[in-house]
């Protein structure tokens, strides 16, 4: 057995001397957490090793917008930095796309220098200035998210469609109730994913799908349904009611379509009618298109897998669930995918949403300028504000350091923000008391910084030998290259000065996070202040631009002084987070894995594997613990 393990587990390679061979149980020990990060309380405050978390927004009473005429200053010019990668980077160019659909991606140049962007720059940057500010936040989902609902968790009713809500008149959709027949696969031949106007007769009624239905066994007909042609003949021969047959995408192992045809054709009077209004019609609409999107990727046997459903249309089939006579959550599935009620900005408090108006711009707006709310309606009185700093890409001399060689990753397990467990506060999207967690940061793996460069020592951890659809390759710049750019601001007061200084600057054993893959460690990164030159006041003597070079150490006390206050919670879990230590593991994969044991034989199941699904799939009631229960 720890032979097979050895092969499909490198995990265990490291370990593989200090297990014994027979013994299942030494095989779960050694892949259990670290003692030191876990807790013994409910599994809600499990203490786990994950890439990234979030830091709070703070207490509104420390928001402080204004006016740009209010905080306009006299400081103008521009600071010089350098930027050391000290783990592998990554900013994404140019995408090759093989056969296999596995993506390779090759670092961005612009010419033969390696660049990081100026938005990705500003983009962190802002980040912490937001932080330490209680700023707004910004680039939050707008649209609702989708979540797919379990077996068992709905009551679904059948109905067909009879009139589609319209917007203008306002008239409601309506939806007669029908009963479902199922129907074998080999009673109607092969067909195509899609909905089949049919006709059948009063035999019909003999098959529909009720309760007391007779128990048959796993590779066995179920003998109520329409199993054969002669059957499926006979119910449809001389029809005179119309129904529809619904062939569904190709699902491993399922056999059985089924037959829709109105609850009152088969017993006179019991058949409801539904109506539904226009936004359940626009989200039915919606998921539809989402489902069409992801089904353009399908490509050769996986086509059988399409939904077969081109628009919603009067006189075709639907599911839904019901609110007296109203029909809710529509949908083309038994087990069908959802829309949230509420989307992650809706989630925002009120005082943290996107600025608005001119006259109040929180800090990180006034600095770095905004286009307003896009989710909402913008006062009379908004107009985009470009900003006040602005900076350079980042480049490296050219030819300076070669790329090394192209690694493949493993899959990225982060979980979508749909798991409401790691990205709210409390409850989930469908609850308008919900909150979002706050501000989006990747911990520095300290495993990767400590080793100097050497890259090689844990390429094992996050790299794969599978190259598949849903992971990717890519080759990335070595560590400890180092990058120059440049700050130019101008109008900016001493404080604003000293917060911008100290958001690039950060304090000793802080570091930054730059590019692509931050989960597996890269873009750890230390920016340096090389020079601050201020635009000399007697500038308008002359015709060419005189610079004065000043202390950035002074400015940048002011800031710490008035904005870095560790009595704020979301300060400390900001530099908890920025922190090149901690006490995180990621030395065998960036993301937490788990197995599955067959309950019969107590083995380890090969075929589903080692991986990230399985630990989400075992740990469904865990939260992701705050920032700082990490330094406890």
């Amino acid at each position: 057995m720890a032979q097979k393990i050895k092969k499909n587990f490198y995990e265990f390679k490291e370990e593989q001397d200090k297990i014994n061979k027979n013994s299942l149980k030494q095989i779960k020990e050694s892949c259990k957490p670290k003692p030191s990060l876990v807790s013994t309380s409910d599994r809600s405050d499990e203490i786990f090793s994950y890439p990234y978390n979030f830091v709070s927004l703070g207490e509104s009473k420390n928001i402080n917008r204004k006016s740009i005429k209010e905080s306009k200053g006299n400081l103008s010019g521009k600071i010089k930095c350098t930027l050391k990668n000290i783990t592998p980077l990554f900013i994404g160019g140019i995408v090759e796309n093989s056969n296999t659909s596995h993506k390779t991606e090759l670092i961005l140049k612009d010419n033969k220098n390696y660049i990081i962007p100026s938005s990705s720059l500003k983009g962190e940057i802002r980040n912490i200035i937001e932080v330490i500010t209680n700023s707004c936040i910004r680039n939050v989902e707008p649209e609702r998210l989708e979540k797919r609902e379990s077996a068992g968790s709905r009551e679904n009713i059948f109905g067909l469609i009879k009139r589609l809500p319209n917007e203008k008149t306002e008239e409601r959709g309506l939806i007669v109730e029908a009963v479902k027949v199922k129907v074998h696969k080999d009673a109607i031949n092969k067909k195509e994913p899609g909905f089949y106007p049919i006709k059948v007769n009063e035999y019909i009624s003999q098959y529909i799908d009720k309760e007391g239905r007779r128990n048959y066994r796993k590779g066995e007909k179920d003998p109520d349904a329409i199993n054969d042609v002669y059957t499926f003949r006979k119910v449809t021969e001389k029809g005179t009611e119309n129904a529809i047959l619904w062939v569904s995408p190709n699902i491993y192992g399922k056999q059985y379509e089924k037959i829709l045809v109105k609850k009152d054709f088969i017993k006179k009077g019991s058949g409801r009618n539904f109506i539904f209004p226009f936004n359940e019609y626009k989200d039915l609409e919606y998921l539809l298109n989402q489902r069409k999107e992801r089904d353009k990727d399908l490509s050769g046997k996986d086509k059988d897998k399409e939904i077969g459903v081109e628009k919603i249309q009067v006189n075709e089939p639907i599911i839904f669930e019901a609110e007296n006579n109203n029909a809710t959550h529509l949908a083309f599935s038994e087990i069908p995918r959802l829309r949230y009620k509420c989307s992650p900005y809706q989630l925002i408090p009120n005082e943290f949403k996107e600025c608005n108006s001119l006259e109040k711009l929180c800090f990180a707006c006034r600095l770095f300028g905004t286009t307003g709310n896009s989710e909402e309606k913008k006062e009379d009185n908004m107009v985009a504000h470009m900003g006040r700093v602005f900076m350079t890409d980042a480049k490296t001399p050219a030819n300076k350091e070669k790329l090394s060689e192209i690694v493949t990753l493993k899959p990225l397990g982060e979980p979508h923000p749909s798991l409401a467990r790691f990205y709210l506060t409390d409850g989930t999207y469908d609850e308008d008391g919900a909150k979002i967690r706050g501000r989006k940061f990747y911990w520095h793996h300290s495993d990767k910084v400590k080793a100097n460069g050497n890259y090689k020592s844990y390429l094992e951890s996050i790299t794969t030998s599978t190259k598949e659809k849903y992971n990717s390759s890519l080759s990335f710049l070595k560590p400890n290259n180092t990058f120059e750019f440049e700050v130019e601001f101008k109008n900016l007061t001493d404080e604003e000065l000293g917060v911008l200084i100290y958001s690039l600057e950060l304090e000793e054993g802080l570091l930054h996070k730059f590019g692509k893959a931050k989960a597996f460690g890269f873009g750890s990164s230390k920016i340096e202040i090389q020079e601050l030159l201020l635009k000399s006041k007697n500038r308008y003597v002359s015709f060419e631009t005189s610079y004065e070079r000043e202390d950035a150490k002074k400015y940048k006390e002011i800031a710490e002084k008035e904005y870095v206050n560790e009595s704020k919670e979301e300060i400390r879990e900001l530099k908890t987070i920025l922190s090149q230590e901690n006490k995180l593991d990621f030395s065998k994969s960036p993301f937490p894995e788990a197995y599955v044991i067959n309950k019969k034989t107590q083995m380890i199941n090969l075929k589903r594997g080692f991986n990230t699904l399985n630990w989400f799939t075992e740990n469904k009631n865990l939260r992701l613990p705050n920032i700082l229960a990490y330094k406890k």
